[in-house]
């Protein structure tokens, strides 16, 4: 493994072992997910700092509110890592109010919508940037209304951030979901979370859908892919990296034996496809920095940075569905 991705590796390694410590109880996923948003931000983990913002969050939201579970822990850590906790946290939750404006019951991805606008847009942009995720998720939802569901809010709402007028995005995303969904079981979500995320690449629809399968197909040939479910998502985030698919499926390869000898990562732990899935991420991470531009093609700073939040978006939406699948089949 070259020494760059040996690092992140190890990075993420520590970060979890020092999230474990002051949360026990928590998912395993959770954990790593965590150690990822530490390790994606360039920081270490203050434990203190992060209990402070877990009671500053109780302060701020009631018992039965979306920022409770999985996204208290999910936001505990934004704040911790933001400059004013308390600032942000208020931020947020006047995000989240804009939001769910009509809308009965309003799930946690909602709440994640809402931390996606406030991590990646100016405060004097989002009361459009949310008037557009809303108009554009109502558009595709009345397209595929069993197919759409909040977790896809988040990343409309970092399409528009990037500069794609909603309804070229709705199109697009629409292109690409009727070329992939031959690929998979009838009713499956997947092509839709896949063809919003390929959304993102301004290269030729046919290239990106043809590089997405290729690569699932190339990693699973060699005993390294996610299950074929809204895991194999991560794959399309690949749409604009600059290397060989043969160079990723190694790497992708390396880093899932190497995880598999960790805490977590093996028999006993969170699955072979989550695994699978955070090898995919670690690679992808080091591949963005050594190239500087991985996806969509970006030009300018700020609609890069919008892109790169797009993995972890996406990657909380997947362990959070993982989380929660596994909960509901415990309980029958």
């Amino acid at each position: 493994m070259k020494q760059s991705l040996l690092q992140r590796c190890e990075t993420q390694i520590r970060n979890e072992t020092t999230l474990r410590k002051g949360h026990k109880l928590d998912f395993e996923q959770i954990i790593k997910l965590g150690a990822l948003m530490y390790a994606n931000a360039g920081a270490e983990v203050d434990i203190d700092r992060l209990r402070e913002c877990k009671l500053l969050l109780k302060d701020k939201v009631g018992l039965l509110s979306n920022f409770r579970g999985h996204m208290q822990y999910l936001v505990q850590i934004k704040m911790a890592l933001s400059e004013d906790p308390n600032e942000y946290i208020d931020d947020v939750l006047d995000a989240y109010a804009q939001l769910k404006q009509g809308r009965k019951l309003p799930g946690e991805m909602v709440a994640m919508a809402a931390t996606t606008i406030c991590d990646n847009c100016p405060k004097e942009k989002r009361a459009e940037v949310i008037q557009k995720t809303r108009d554009a998720y109502a558009k595709i939802k009345s397209q595929h209304l069993f197919l759409t569901d909040e977790g896809d809010m988040a990343l409309i709402a970092l399409m528009i951030m990037a500069g794609i007028d909603p309804d070229q995005a709705t199109e697009d995303a629409e292109g690409l979901y009727d070329m992939l969904k031959g690929s998979f079981l009838p009713g499956s979500d997947t092509p839709q979370a896949v063809a919003m995320v390929l959304a993102l690449s301004n290269r030729p629809a046919e290239q990106k859908v043809q590089d997405f399968l290729g690569l699932f197909g190339a990693c699973k040939a060699a005993g390294h892919a996610t299950g074929k479910n809204k895991a194999m998502t991560i794959y399309a985030t690949y749409a604009d990296v600059d290397a060989s698919r043969d160079e990723i499926v190694a790497d992708i390869g390396e880093v899932d034996v190497w995880l598999k000898k960790k805490k977590g990562y093996g028999a006993l732990g969170i699955g072979a496809s989550t695994r699978r899935l955070f090898a995919a991420t670690l690679v992808l991470e080091d591949r963005q920095e050594a190239n500087a531009t991985a996806m969509a093609g970006a030009t300018n700073a700020v609609a890069q940075t919008v892109v790169e939040q797009m993995l972890l978006v996406l990657i909380s939406i997947i362990v959070t569905s993982v989380i929660i699948s596994a909960s509901v089949n415990s309980s029958h």
